[in-house]
């Protein structure tokens, strides 16, 4: 329980706030394709999974933003509770995965990333990902 500012105490549950990590939304893009079935599929989280529910929930909501993504939000009435439903990833979603897939590439962009303090605006990271792809398909 925590007291709001006049002191009372209430249920208030202290959200913490989420930054965008492009190691997920690598990771998620990742597993949908690997996942993907017709009808769409909702993300099991596990224990043994790296991130939490929430951080692949507000991910997935981020991934749906940029058109990464076709995603619902539906009820399930057996668990009286809202469920993200994933319907795969759109062209963009699969450009941005083919240009970041290969795990060179990738570590790549991580130093680049951890340069810039571990953020750079989404639309910079596509047009470094799509050059480090090009580089690296050039020389095999």
């Amino acid at each position: 329980m925590k007291e709001n500012k006049n002191g009372d105490r209430n249920n208030e549950i202290e959200v913490m706030p989420l930054k965008r990590d492009m190691s997920i939304i690598r990771s998620l893009l990742l597993d949908i394709e690997a996942e993907y079935t017709e009808g769409g599929f909702a993300l099991e989280v596990t224990e043994e999974d790296e991130y939490s529910e929430e951080e692949m929930n507000y991910h997935l909501q981020l991934m749906k933003e940029a058109k990464l993504i076709k995603l619902e939000t539906v009820f399930d009435e057996e668990e009286e509770e809202e469920e993200l439903l994933i319907y795969g990833l759109t062209w963009e979603g699969h450009e941005l995965l083919d240009s970041i897939r290969e795990e060179a590439i990738w570590q790549q962009l991580l130093v680049k990333l951890k340069r810039e303090r571990g953020s750079m605006p989404f639309s910079v990271l596509r047009k470094q990902a799509a050059k480090a792809a090009e580089s690296y398909y050039a020389s095999e």
